[in-house]
């Protein structure tokens, strides 16, 4: 589908939907609504009284301080360079290893369309201003590629031997690849946050909190959150791990959040949410679980004679 496309309708509410919920003159429905105002209302305030706060929304970085917005880029062209060259193989691979070995005609159309593409891209490279090493790689990975489309169209058939090589002498290339990308976006950034924090007092850099857009896949060792938790003195737990949502952190991820009020609003919630939950139930991280997730353990122990196991640490 195209990105740009309208998103469609959304499905009407089904029959047992309608059942359960509370219709829309319902005065508990009223009263709930009141409830999600007053929260949203605080949750503003919130918002415009913390001290500066940046977010990450793919390619941007925003600023807001002060009542005012700021942008500056995160990545530059050649971070995406490198990340397209990268699903290149990836998606020949992903395309042929399930395919029986005799070529069906939807996969044909797919080679077919993959190779004009490739080649079309391959002959734009040297304008890109790559270095002569990474000029050099994209080349080397693209025609391996376009070799391995035709060799299959050729056959008409997918060797599986031929796919498991070809694949595997473009790991030490993609994977090199995946190192420029990630410099980029990290040099980008760091030059971006460190032009601002230049301008910030030493009272505001104290306050400074971050919040990152990713989605669930990306989340354990993203770029964005590793460089923000190290930069603004948090805890940092690596490439294998998502990095803590605790109250105290100042850097947050938005899952699946590619919308700037949206991730603005999220790190806003976490701060009003911890505030709240102090002051009910003595406890900064009772509301970022579900406030039904205590009993719903106590009960599913009792229903299932089964103690929880938490992953070891």
């Amino acid at each position: 589908m195209d990105p740009a496309s309208p998103s469609p309708p959304p499905e009407p509410p089904s029959e047992v939907a309608r059942a359960v919920a509370l219709e829309p003159a319902d005065p508990l429905s009223v009263l709930n609504q009141a409830f999600r105002d007053a929260y949203a209302a605080r949750r503003d305030a919130v918002l415009s009284r913390m001290g500066p706060v940046i977010a990450q929304i793919d390619d941007v970085l925003i600023l807001r301080k002060g009542g005012q917005r700021f942008e500056a880029p995160a990545r530059t062209r050649r971070y995406h360079a490198y990340k397209v060259v990268t699903h290149v193989p990836l998606a020949l691979y992903v395309l042929l290893a399930q395919q029986p070995e005799a070529l069906d005609e939807d996969t044909r159309v797919r080679l077919r369309t993959l190779r004009g593409l490739i080649t079309a891209s391959r002959d734009g490279f040297e304008a890109r201003g790559l270095p002569a090493e990474a000029l050099g790689r994209q080349h080397r990975v693209l025609d391996a590629s376009l070799a391995l489309v035709d060799d299959v169209l050729r056959a008409g058939r997918v060797a599986r031997e031929d796919l498991a090589t070809f694949i595997h002498a473009q790991v030490p290339d993609l994977l090199k690849n995946a190192e420029d990308a990630a410099r980029d976006q990290i040099e980008t950034m760091h030059a971006s946050v460190e032009a601002w924090k230049r301008q910030m007092t030493p009272d505001e850099r104290g306050q400074l909190r971050a919040v990152v857009a990713a989605s669930h896949m990306s989340r354990p060792g993203n770029v964005a959150t590793q460089y923000f938790t190290l930069t603004l003195g948090e805890h940092w737990e690596g490439r294998f791990h998502e990095e803590s949502q605790h109250p105290g952190k100042r850097v947050l991820s938005s899952e699946a959040t590619f919308d700037e009020a949206a991730a603005f609003s999220l790190l806003a919630t976490h701060v009003l949410d911890a505030r709240t939950s102090s002051g009910i139930f003595g406890e900064e991280t009772r509301m970022a679980r579900d406030l039904l997730a205590d009993a719903a353990e106590r009960i599913l122990a009792e229903m299932f004679k089964k103690a929880p196991e938490p992953e070891p640490s």
